[in-house]
């Protein structure tokens, strides 16, 4: 598919717009209760690649009850709903305790008086002092560039325990793009075309879903990017860009692809067959579900008539120096990947 596209804005730090705002535990608490404030979903924080366990969340809230002082948290109040750009794990810690989600343990100053307890089960005066303790918070205002917002999630997350990219592009479109791709990345057709060999955590299986959308609609930008995380971030602003109906038959052009895709290669799709140890490879799995992509119907059809013919001399190009052999499919560089896409192009259309 071809768009037009104009990629956003450099990062201008005159368009940063930031306040310095005091926000008690309490008033956050509200603001999840009502809507106001968006943290991920109880089954989206186990992906999460830095996700906290009971202790490290006892230990936050410890610090709390004892009147140290805590890290500021950065927030994106651009829009409503307000999300979470740093401090997503302290957040939903504070979240949780107050929901009586778990029990406090490992305390060091703590230990006699609340091991073991609930945030209902705590002495009154420190129930108390959580919910008045006043969080520093950076909040980012209303009509910020969402370049300039997508740089600080980057730099911001550059400190401390980080998200992945991929993460941060889930956090950043909290819209129906970020909800598609979960979806897709749930989707019947993606997980057999990958033999559900990705990983769930650190949204991987989320990411080569990207991928397939940043080649799908950017391609020919491939080379104005600096590297392939730019490149997706790229991808997303793309795909969350489009018109509701180019939106719609681009999401269900991905299914389609997924399921062809399979059904030409079976057990071996997106698969390096001469690798040992049998698992996704990324760049295969890039160029040829792009390729296929491109194939109209009737052109695929053709494809699929000589599925015996095609699959025998697919798995010669892993031989020798065939072009997917494991040293060229390793390679990264633009002008690599610029030739593994005309390659595989070429040879494909050999079949239609």
């Amino acid at each position: 598919m071809r768009i037009e596209y104009v990629f956003p804005q450099s990062f201008n730090p005159d368009d940063v717009d930031i306040r310095l705002q005091y926000i008690s535990v309490s008033q956050l608490e509200k603001m999840i209760e009502t809507g106001k404030l968006c943290i991920p979903e109880t089954e989206e924080l186990p992906r999460m690649s830095n996700i906290w366990n009971d202790k490290e969340r006892s230990s936050f809230i410890e610090s709390i009850m004892a009147n140290l002082p805590i890290q500021l948290i950065y927030l994106d109040g651009s829009k409503t709903p307000w999300t979470i750009i740093d401090g997503v794990q302290r957040i939903s810690s504070l979240h949780k305790f107050l929901q009586n989600e778990f029990v406090l343990n490992g305390l060091e100053y703590f230990n006699k008086e609340c091991e073991g307890m609930s945030f209902s089960s705590i002495p009154f005066y420190l129930r108390s002092r959580i919910e008045s303790t006043n969080i520093v918070a950076y909040v980012i205002n209303p009509g910020t560039p969402d370049a300039v917002k997508f740089n600080i999630f980057k730099r911001i997350n550059k400190i401390g325990k980080q998200r992945n990219r991929e993460e941060l592009r889930n956090a950043f479109f909290q819209n129906s793009v970020s909800k598609c791709i979960a979806e897709l990345a749930e989707s019947s057709e993606f997980l057999q075309a990958t033999h559900k060999m990705m990983s769930k955590k650190g949204m991987s299986d989320r990411e080569l879903v990207c991928r397939y959308f940043a080649f799908r609609l950017l391609r020919e930008f491939f080379n104005t990017t600096e590297t392939m995380d730019d490149f997706l971030d790229k991808g997303m602003n793309a795909l969350s860009s489009l018109f509701e109906n180019d939106f719609e038959r681009e999401t269900a052009r991905f299914k389609t692809v997924m399921q062809r895709c399979y059904d030409l290669l079976r057990d071996i799709t997106f698969i390096n067959i001469k690798a040992t140890r049998k698992r996704i490879n990324k760049n295969l799995f890039d160029v040829f579900s792009y390729t296929i992509s491109q194939l109209n119907d009737d052109e695929y059809q053709s494809l699929l008539r000589q599925s015996d013919q095609f699959t025998e001399k697919y798995k010669q190009l892993f031989e020798g120096e065939g072009f997917l052999c494991g040293k060229e499919l390793r390679k990264t560089s633009k002008e690599a990947v610029r030739k593994r896409f005309d390659t595989m192009n070429n040879f494909i259309m050999k079949f239609t």
